[in-house]
């Protein structure tokens, strides 16, 4: 037989007054969603369903049925937000770990290519100096090859002038040599012709 609908008024006020401490420590601690709200909504659904049972009332076994279904999917919600938000802090873990050695890759990849720019620049400088160190050493070389050719240049116009000078002299003293025999070539043919003079005189007297 079903409860009598003023035993079943009194039924539902005695739950609700008897949980009405808790829900409203609850609300106060903001655990509306909490595990002790869902003890506390099964502990409503089982009073209902054992009550039902007991007065033979299909309606409060099928609130305490409704209830437990509630209260378990409720659970469920919660399990799973739960997970969610477990997740949502680990990708946010992740994200933070992968920002950081992103961040951190960045900061290596600048400080490389400020490393390289450098590099690239003392090389540069070196080459530079390298450049300007050949030329001066050209220049230098230039200098003394023009320097060792002018002294060659005038050691051999002064050797010409010496040879010049020595092949006038050679002439000179050739002319000299060459007047010098015919001044004795005449005095000879003098010579001759008085000796042939004399042997002419001497002959006639």
């Amino acid at each position: 037989m079903a409860m009598p609908t003023v035993s079943k008024t009194i039924f539902n006020s005695s739950i609700k007054l008897a949980r009405a401490p808790f829900d409203l420590a609850l609300g106060a601690l903001g655990g509306s969603d909490s595990q002790a709200k869902h003890l506390l909504d099964r502990a409503e659904a089982g009073a209902r369903s054992a009550t039902g049972a007991l007065f033979a009332d299909p309606e409060l076994r099928e609130q305490g049925r409704a209830g437990r279904l509630a209260t378990k999917e409720r659970e469920r919600a919660d399990e799973l937000r739960e997970k969610a938000e477990v997740e949502e802090r680990r990708a946010e873990k992740r994200q933070a770990r992968v920002s950081e050695a992103a961040e951190e890759a960045a900061t290596e990849a600048r400080r490389k290519a400020e490393q390289d720019k450098r590099n690239a620049e003392k090389r540069r400088r070196e080459r530079e100096a390298r450049a300007k160190k050949a030329e001066a050493k050209k220049k230098d070389k230039t200098k003394q090859n023009a320097a060792e050719a002018k002294r060659a240049a005038t050691k051999a116009e002064k050797a010409a002038q010496l040879q010049k000078l020595e092949a006038k002299e050679e002439s000179i003293e050739a002319k000299e040599e060459a007047a010098a025999t015919e001044r004795e070539a005449e005095r000879l043919a003098k010579a001759a012709e008085t000796a042939k003079q004399e042997r002419k005189d001497g002959a006639g007297s």
